[in-house]
């Protein structure tokens, strides 16, 4: 449904997916029919074949990597996990070089959406910068805007909305250096 990233690595091709068993088959409105697994294809053209390994048994959504890195090899991505609460309540950080995974969960009653990374500066590491994203407390009913440290998942800002900003609303980070420039306007 939303893929993390794909690569060419010389003689494959590789994606890796929240993998679903079944999408849009008898529910038309969402992907709620099965839950999604975090999965890596390989496809290998050369033996017109394709190996399917799991990444992560949970439920996992909204994956997000260094954007600098799409379409290429990365070691880091970010995804939104279950703790068995029926939401996503999780920022998961896959470390892909080591095959590991570190969790931040904001606990009982909160439901994250997409974590998007920022890089620190256009030449940072891959994981130097922050994962930005709202959390909502459905207590209070009311989001947050969350920063986190990509590499540790430690807190770093935390901005106290007053209303809720719904969950599977997507983003993305521009830096201002690509952004377009306005153009002026002809009188």
């Amino acid at each position: 449904f939303h893929p993390l990233n794909a690569y060419d690595d010389g003689e494959q091709i590789v994606l890796e997916v929240p993998r679903y068993e079944r999408v849009f088959d008898a529910v038309r409105n969402g992907p709620t029919e099965s839950s999604p697994t975090f999965d890596r294809w390989v496809i290998d053209l050369e033996a017109g074949k394709v190996r399917t390994s799991r990444i992560d048994d949970r439920k996992h959504e909204f994956p997000r990597l260094d954007e600098r890195l799409v379409g290429r090899r990365h070691r880091y991505g970010y995804t939104v996990a279950d703790r068995d609460s029926g939401w996503f309540d999780t920022v998961v950080k896959h470390d892909f070089a080591q095959a590991t995974a570190s969790d931040r969960s904001f606990g009982d009653g909160k439901e994250v959406g997409e974590f998007v990374f920022v890089p620190r500066a256009a030449d940072a590491a891959e994981d130097d910068g922050v994962l930005m994203g709202f959390v909502y407390d459905k207590a209070e009913d009311r989001s947050d805007l969350i920063l986190l440290d990509a590499g540790t998942l430690d807190t770093v800002a935390a901005i106290h909305l007053p209303n809720r900003v719904p969950t599977g609303l997507h983003g993305n980070w521009v830096p201002a250096r690509l952004r377009a420039r306005p153009r002026p306007r002809c009188t």
